[in-house]
């Protein structure tokens, strides 16, 4: 507590100073703020609204045309033994889908576009030059200016080309997109047009060299191919001629000679066997009686008729025999009659014997004259047989040689067709067709509510950032004003 009854010595007074408060930031400090500063607030939302009207006029538009190629990793099969034939396994038809993009996005094929559309001499893609000198010099200063061998107008075209295009392959599908920006929303579409087209003749004509590098390779094959095959060809009938191998039907001549012998053999033997047994049954019947039966083999027309007559003049004896009895002279007479029928039976006989032993005579020499050529034969086949395996194999190389060749010939000749034909399955889904709305810049009922909010943020921060500055500046001048005196016993 003061003592208020103590004297003060002095009349020095008492300073009090008042401590410094910091500025208020509640709400209503910065509301406050704000409505000073709502000038700033107002200017800065028309300032942002007025650039971006003004950009929207000065920015050319750009507008985008796409279109949307399906790439099938399996070519269509239209004949066997493709020779560009893509057999994907289960993860490669991304891979395929991919390498298609990089495919569209490649030099040949933008190449043909810009020749089919005269891109090089548009001013949209290849910028005029300018005429200024001091402007050409700071950029060559500056590295900006381009080498005279890289000015070339389609390698320009190209690059901006390069740069307005883009193409991506959507997820998990083999359907790609190509994006074409251009000033022009006509143009944009006939240009990714113009790509796609470009695309399918490029692939086309990829496959067509390569059938037609493959048929090239193989005619220059065939030739030494074929001299290999003739040369081999030689080699067999020169070595056939040398050993005397004739063959015929595919079969050595001797092969052949040797059956038809063996063959020849067996029918001789038989004949053989049946003139020996006509002629043993023929001595066998030498001293067998007149009226005895002959085998049918050994029958005659003579014999038959004398054997008739004998038998005959014999029923006619015993019948004499029996009337006029054994001793009557007319019976002398009936027994020579038989006598001389018995001498010509036997004469016959002998003639039948003669003959038949001729037979067997021919017989037996037949069969050892194909013996001997048999014999012969079959030293010939075995010296046959031995140069017959140097032969072999001379052949087996001949048709080694020409099945290469033959298969080579084949080749050649599906690759020259194949140079007709297109098996790649890809086709465009989605044709390019001119925008309607414009890319960049977005449009006005986006880009004006976005720099009215933006105008109002910046001139907010402007008075916000006023009113503090005039707030602290009020609080420094109130600090430095002198504080109030007074002495203890007055207060």
């Amino acid at each position: 507590m003061f003592d208020f009854s103590t004297r003060m010595s002095g009349d020095q007074p008492v300073r009090m100073v008042l401590p410094q408060v910091a500025p208020r930031t509640e709400a209503r400090v910065i509301v406050r703020r704000l409505w000073r500063g709502s000038g700033f607030v107002i200017l800065g939302a028309l300032f942002m609204v007025a650039a971006a009207v003004a950009l929207l006029g000065l920015i050319p538009p750009r507008y985008t045309s796409s279109i949307q190629v399906l790439v099938d990793p399996s070519d269509v099969r239209v004949v066997d033994n493709d020779l560009n034939a893509r057999q994907p396994q289960a993860d490669s038809g991304v891979s395929i889908a991919e390498s298609q993009v990089r495919v569209i996005q490649s030099d040949s094929v933008l190449r043909r576009v810009i020749a089919k559309l005269h891109l090089d001499q548009d001013d949209e893609f290849v910028l005029p030059d300018g005429n200024n000198p001091t402007v050409a010099w700071i950029k060559e200063a500056l590295g900006m200016l381009p080498p005279a061998a890289s000015r070339d107008p389609a390698n320009a075209a190209l690059d901006t080309l390069q740069a307005k295009l883009s193409v991506r392959r959507a997820e998990r599908t083999f359907v790609i997109d190509v994006s074409v920006q251009s000033r022009d929303p006509e143009k944009a579409a006939r240009i990714a047009n113009a790509i796609g087209d470009a695309y399918f003749a490029e692939e086309s004509a990829a496959r067509t060299d390569t059938a037609r590098r493959a048929s090239d390779a193989l005619a220059g094959r065939l030739g030494n191919l074929k001299r290999d095959v003739e040369q081999a060809e030689g080699e067999v009938v020169r070595y056939r001629e040398a050993h005397r191998l004739v063959a015929s039907s595919g079969r050595l001549l001797t092969d052949q000679q040797l059956g038809d012998l063996n063959q020849q053999l067996v029918t001789a033997s038989i004949k053989t066997a049946e003139a020996k047994s006509r002629l043993d049954q023929a001595r066998r019947m030498r001293s067998s009686d007149p009226s005895t039966a002959l085998p049918e083999m050994l029958q005659s027309l003579e014999m038959q008729a004398l054997r008739q007559q004998y038998a005959t003049l014999s029923r006619n004896t015993a019948e004499l025999a029996t009337r006029l009895g054994e001793r009557h002279p007319a019976m002398a007479e009936q027994y020579a009659q038989q006598r001389d029928l018995q001498r010509l039976i036997q004469r016959e006989k002998e003639r039948i014997i003669e003959t038949t032993q001729k037979d067997y005579d021919r017989a037996a020499a037949s069969e050892a004259a194909i013996r001997t050529n048999l014999d012969r034969v079959k030293n010939e086949t075995v010296n046959s047989d031995r140069a017959y395996v140097g032969l072999r194999e001379l052949e087996r190389t001949l048709d080694a040689r020409r099945g290469v060749y033959e298969a080579y010939l084949k080749r050649a000749r599906e690759a020259s067709e194949q140079e007709r034909l297109d098996t790649t399955n890809v086709r465009i889904i989605s044709a390019a067709t001119p925008a309607r709305q414009r890319t960049f810049p977005p449009s006005p009922k986006i880009v004006l509510p976005v720099a009215l909010v933006l105008g109002l943020m910046l001139g907010g921060g402007i008075a916000l950032a006023l009113g503090a500055d005039g707030d602290r500046r009020r609080f420094q001048r109130a600090a430095a004003r002198p504080g109030t005196s007074f002495r203890a016993a007055d207060a």
